[in-house]
C-alpha cells in the first residue's frame, strides 16, 4: 500500500501486484514448514481485482489431512510477513469434498473466482490435491 500527500489531501492506494507477489512468497515459506498443505487458492477481491486499501487476502488452504479442529488450524496455516491483513480458511480435501457435494455456496464461489497460488506437485508432477 502506497500514501502520497498532496497538500490537504492524501491518496492511498493498494499496489495489487505486489501484494499477490508477497502473498504468494509467504505461501510459499509456509508450504516449506507444512508438507500437509495440498494447494492454496486465493479468492475475493484481491484475486478478482476489486481490491482497495484495507482489503485482506482471503486463502483457501487445501489441506491432505488434519486431526485437528477447523478454528484450531486457522493459526497454523497463516502465513507471516505480509503486507495485506490474511484470513485463512484451511479445510481437509475430505471437507471439502463433502462441501463441493453439498453446493456448498462459501466454497463454490471461493473456487470459481479463485486463482491457485500454490500446488505441492508429486514426483510425477502431477498435483497432488484432487480439489
Amino acid at each position: 500500500m502506497e500514501i502520497h500527500s498532496i497538500g490537504s489531501v492524501t491518496i492511498i492506494w493498494l499496489d495489487r501486484k505486489a501484494a499477490v507477489q508477497a502473498v504468494k512468497q509467504a505461501v510459499r515459506r509456509l508450504a516449506r514448514r507444512r508438507p500437509e498443505i495440498r494447494k492454496v487458492v486465493l479468492f475475493g477481491s484481491l484475486a478478482r481485482g476489486d481490491a482497495v486499501p484495507g482489503s485482506d487476502a482471503d486463502l483457501l488452504v487445501v489441506l491432505a489431512d488434519s486431526d485437528r479442529p477447523f478454528l484450531d488450524r486457522m493459526p497454523l496455516y497463516r502465513p507471516t510477513r505480509v503486507p495485506v491483513g490474511v484470513d485463512v480458511f484451511p479445510y481437509t480435501e475430505e471437507e471439502l469434498t463433502e462441501m463441493i457435494k453439498e453446493s456448498n455456496a462459501f466454497v463454490k464461489r471461493a473456487l470459481s473466482e479463485g486463482m491457485v497460488i500454490f500446488e505441492r506437485r508429486g514426483e510425477n508432477g502431477t498435483a497432488k490435491s484432487l480439489i
